[in-house]
């Protein structure tokens, strides 16, 4: 993250575009994994970098259990932080290197220390958020509002500002020292300028993003949050989690890249997502519906926790690839907007293909009769050979030698040349 995104330079310097907080994050396991191969000459820094997500991964889930066991019974509390474990999009994230799930576990933590008795420290907490991303405004927007509304007075308003000002000040700090301006520079060029019901569309229902067919619990989260929200001790908890997701989706509706490629699913809006799971302890004893819900959920995530859950995207986006193009003829290139709205070319087709070729049941060739009337299939849209050399177990016991995802060898020339 120090180095990964360059957004400007400054004296000769190459800077990341990211926000600050995530680097300071890192600084204790880098630090912890530069004395060992001091002190051992043993090298480590990945594995424990590594660690740290997963790691924040088990803080949110121990988090949420401690808030839900203050008004329900353990059993309940433990089955609904196992569903948001394993059948939402919060697992592959344990291994994969993005900001938005450390927002959630910080901007949480803030709110339970709010919610449970010093709204200055939990505010100042959740503040830090704006330190790993600035768009955490979506976040604590609604966390203000939510504090405010249940304290209204001129103090409430000064102890928020006062406790929003560290981070407000580390932010502006960073941003002079990169680029010697008190504004973020980083993302300049990219904007708010995508059709905002083609991002609503795209990350509630296309079938290559939507957030119901990456992290189905959510809808046992909508289905159970009136009930969530009838008791009155958490009533304004439930309105706040819904304004968090609303507010999220809302915003990276209209953000150039909506779908937050490379990602699973649509990362930006996993901190509302997960927030709106939590509703779903009410949902328990509807068996008909959760057991259907968590076992989809829970096959969605092997595939990316198995297999890898950026590799399919780095496959498409490194080789031109071609499809069968309907009715005009012709051939066309497989885009990131074949992967967004096409269910023939999403990520989850993709890694079950993978999947296919791991354990020796590659899927068969189609006929190309049937490539000219419904168009080209994935597994013959990307040649055999390419999807082999691709292919590869994400356990950290495996390992592929001479593997390289950007530039997979074919079997022949044949094999490399466009599916027609």
């Amino acid at each position: 993250m120090l180095f990964g995104n360059t957004g400007g330079t400054a004296q000769n310097a190459a800077y990341s575009k990211y926000g600050i907080g995530h680097s300071l994050l890192a600084l204790p396991p880098l630090a912890i994994a530069h004395f060992i191969q001091k002190t051992t000459g043993v090298r480590c820094e990945a594995a424990l970098y590594t660690l740290m997500f997963v790691t924040n991964g088990a803080l949110f889930l121990a988090l949420v259990a401690f808030y839900l066991r203050h008004f329900y019974p353990a059993r309940a509390v433990w089955l609904t932080v196992g569903i948001a474990g394993l059948a939402t999009v919060w697992w592959p994230y344990t291994k994969l290197d993005f900001s938005e799930p450390l927002v959630l576990t910080v901007a949480f933590l803030g709110f339970l220390i709010m919610r449970f008795g010093n709204p200055a420290a939990g505010m100042a907490v959740a503040g830090f958020t704006l330190a790993i991303r600035l768009d955490s405004v979506a976040i604590l927007g609604p966390m203000v509002l939510w504090y405010l509304l249940a304290n209204p007075s001129i103090r409430s308003v000064i102890r928020i500002v006062i406790s929003l000002a560290p981070a407000v000040a580390l932010v502006l700090l960073a941003n002079y020292i990169r680029y010697h301006s008190l504004l973020d520079q980083g993302y300049a060029g990219e904007g708010f300028s995508n059709p905002f019901l083609t991002g609503l569309y795209g990350i509630l229902f296309s079938s290559g993003k939507s957030v119901f067919l990456f992290s189905p619990p959510l809808l046992l989260g909508l289905l159970g949050w009136k009930r969530f929200a009838q008791s009155k001790e958490i009533r304004p908890d439930a309105w706040l989690f819904l304004g968090i997701c609303i507010a999220q989706i809302v915003l990276f509706a209209k953000w150039w890249d909506w779908s937050s490629d490379d990602a699973w699913g649509v990362r930006f809006v996993i901190p509302g997502v997960l927030l709106m799971c939590i509703p779903m302890v009410t949902m328990l004893d509807r068996r008909l519906v959760l057991i259907p819900v968590v076992g989809l959920g829970v096959l969605v995530q092997l595939l990316p926790v198995a297999v890898g859950g950026l590799d399919y995207l780095i496959l498409v986006r490194s080789q031109p690839f071609q499809r069968q193009a309907l009715y005009v003829g012709g051939q066309n290139r497989i885009d990131f907007e074949d992967v967004r709205f096409d269910p023939n070319y999403s990520q989850i087709m993709g890694n079950l293909i993978f999947l296919q070729y791991l354990v020796g049941l590659p899927p068969a060739p189609g006929l190309p009769q049937d490539a000219l009337r419904v168009g080209t299939r994935l597994s013959d849209a990307i040649p055999a050979p390419v999807w082999r050399a691709a292919a590869r177990w994400d356990f950290i016991w495996s390992r592929r030698l001479g593997h390289t995802m950007a530039a997979p060898v074919p079997a022949s020339p044949e094999d490399s040349a466009p599916v027609r």
